[in-house]
């Protein structure tokens, strides 16, 4: 078990003080830049969202309309997406 001694004590206290700000400011500044950051996504969130909402539409509209073309798309892609992973 470590110990202190009475004259390290006296030098310890402003090293942490010291320590224990710096990581404070660090922290303070990474929230501010997540907030900004969270600003920027939330202005452009519901629009991405709409747009998601809108090609699942499409892609909906274009299965119901071309079934057999849909299920040919879905095949390739799992065959394709089967041999990329299955590379080594």
């Amino acid at each position: 078990m470590a110990t202190t001694t009475a004259g390290n004590t006296g030098t310890q206290k402003p090293q942490f003080d010291r320590m224990s700000e710096t990581a404070h400011s660090a922290v303070d500044r990474a929230v501010e830049t997540a907030e900004q950051i969270a600003g920027r996504f939330g202005e452009r969130g519901d629009d991405l969202l709409a747009m998601k909402d809108d090609y699942i539409e499409s892609a909906r509209e274009y299965v119901r309309e071309n079934p057999f073309a849909a299920i040919g798309i879905a095949l390739a892609a799992g065959y394709l997406f089967g041999k990329i992973t299955s590379w080594r």
